[in-house]
């Protein structure tokens, strides 16, 4: 039996430090298949790195919860001009000039 799943508590070993760098890229969809296994395994055996992982999947559905609003027609509007002027639009002052 695995250590760390004996012990839940444990983690820290270079095998979670390897686990929580790569996280954000496995949430995402990032990592490439070779490394996906070795995460999934490390996952299952490892309660602290699951914990840690359910807690940036929570994260990430709160925010995606809070950012369900959308912009304003006037305010794409705006913004879509400004690109199409190159930034330049009316009201626009580069940084370090004045008007």
């Amino acid at each position: 039996m695995n250590p760390r799943a004996e012990d839940p508590g444990r983690c820290g070993d270079a095998d979670c430090g390897q686990a929580l760098h790569r996280l954000q890229a496995y949430l995402d969809g990032e990592l490439p298949d070779t490394d996906l296994d070795d995460i999934r395994q490390h996952l299952s055996d490892c309660y602290p790195c699951t914990d840690r992982l359910s807690f940036e999947e929570q994260v990430r559905e709160i925010v995606r919860r809070g950012c369900s609003e959308e912009a304003p027609p006037a305010l794409l509007t705006r913004i879509e001009s400004a690109l199409d002027l190159g930034g330049r639009g009316p009201g626009f002052t580069a940084p370090g000039f004045s008007a």
